[in-house]
């Protein structure tokens, strides 16, 4: 034992800094041999089982029928007839029965100008249409008179060329004188005048009866042109609806083109709402086949559609489709902007899924075998449920009687996933 601790002190450095070396490589020895054991004696572990999630999802089954797509759009009210009543009299603003948001019926007064200078011009047109229509008479009765004594002059004519026949019989017997004769031949020559001129003036009087006549439509014209601007001078609301602006007060002078009342016709109120791209070809289909699509109001009120636009307004991409607002009930005021239910005509085998088991707008997944398969879908539309709820309209064939769809949302959807499905 003593030669033992001999040999290690003679094997032990005796200098501080080899000490210390050989203090550390003992230590590290020392741990690798601890280290080694361990694993040598340590459990082998055993790899666990890797076991695929099934992911809840809840299912429904699709009931493909006819049904109506619907979808909400936003539209304004408008009026395809807005006229902006303007006079082309001059005169002073006498009265204004009306004011901007007023509602009027077709004939009411809406504004009165003064009617003086109109008034004695309608009444300087009455007295010369008198007048013409006066010597219109009396020309008529010239020609009447000239036809009765036509027979007359004819005849006074005729006595007075027999006249101047036996007188020139008489002088070539020498019994008269070349005197007397002379005498008989200037009676006959103013026979023959008179006659002349009074087949000449009967001759006549029909032209001068036109021209009378023509005198006398003139003057009728002159008349009704003056009763019409004195009726100007009452400016009156041409159909129903409401006053959207007064241009004018009491005491303006009007002129010619100046504005005096704009007014909407209640007739022709309507809603244009834009169509979205995807309904459009729809739109014009059932337009063109006479198929009804109609809209209602958040109150129940019905507005069928009217027409479909043919450009694209600057701004828009798609179409704008008027929807008539019939008169009647509470009116909404123009330019307002309303909600608007659409319906489209029944379209066949569709089927109506919660808004959950869209993905990416044109795709659905059905259950088979417990696990997803993806089916393309058209959407063809939306539906409000009896019970309020929002519902989709899709159609594919592949979307059977019967066929379970998922109506969960699932952030990593692909064919082939597996789920563990529930019904709704």
């Amino acid at each position: 034992m003593n030669l033992l601790r001999r040999s290690l002190r003679r094997l032990w450095p005796t200098s501080p800094r080899n000490r210390r070396l050989a203090a550390g490589a003992a230590m590290l020895t020392g741990a690798a041999l601890t280290s080694v054991s361990i694993f040598a004696t340590g459990p082998t572990a055993v790899p666990e089982p890797r076991t695929e999630k099934a992911w809840p999802v809840a299912v429904m089954p699709a009931m493909p029928e006819r049904r109506s797509p619907s979808f909400t759009a936003y539209g304004r009210v408008e009026s395809s007839r807005v006229a902006e009543l303007a006079t082309d009299l001059v005169a002073e603003v006498a009265e204004v029965r009306v004011r901007e948001g007023d509602w009027v019926e077709a004939g009411d007064l809406l504004v009165g100008l003064a009617d003086a200078e109109t008034s004695l011009l309608v009444a300087e047109r009455e007295a010369d249409l008198a007048e013409q229509r006066a010597r219109l008479a009396s020309i008529r009765s010239e020609r009447d008179m000239l036809t009765r004594t036509l027979d007359q002059a004819r005849s006074m004519h005729r006595i007075a060329r027999d006249k101047l026949a036996r007188h020139q019989e008489l002088l070539d017997k020498r019994l008269i004188s070349r005197s007397l004769l002379d005498e008989v031949v200037a009676q006959a020559n103013q026979a023959s005048i008179e006659l002349e001129n009074h087949e000449r003036r009967l001759t006549d009087l029909p032209h001068r009866i036109a021209a009378q006549e023509a005198l006398v439509a003139k003057s009728e014209a002159l008349l009704a042109r003056a009763r019409l601007d004195l009726e100007k001078t009452r400016v009156r609301a041409p159909f129903s609806g409401p006053v959207l602006a007064v241009h004018v007060a009491p005491g303006d002078r009007t002129s010619l083109g100046v504005q005096l009342v704009d007014l909407a016709d209640a007739g022709a109120f309507e809603v244009r709402v834009q169509v979205p791209d995807a309904y459009e070809p729809r739109f014009q289909r059932h337009l063109e086949l006479g198929h009804g699509v109609s809209a209602s109001l958040p109150n129940g009120r019905e507005l069928p559609l009217s027409r479909l636009a043919r450009q694209v307004r600057p701004g828009q991409s798609g179409l704008d489709a008027f929807f008539a607002l019939a008169a009647g009930g509470t009116m909404p005021p123009l330019g307002r902007v309303v909600d608007l239910r659409i319906r489209l005509p029944e379209e066949a085998d569709v089927v109506a899924l919660p808004i959950a088991s869209l993905y990416e707008n044109d795709r659905v997944y059905a259950v088979e075998d417990s696990r997803l398969r993806a089916i393309d879908v058209e959407r063809v539309g939306e539906l409000h449920t009896p019970e309020g709820e929002y519902r989709v309209l899709v159609r594919s064939p592949e979307l059977y009687q019967g066929r379970q769809v998922i109506t969960t949302q699932l952030p990593k959807a692909v064919s082939g996933l597996l789920v563990e499905s529930s019904g709704v």
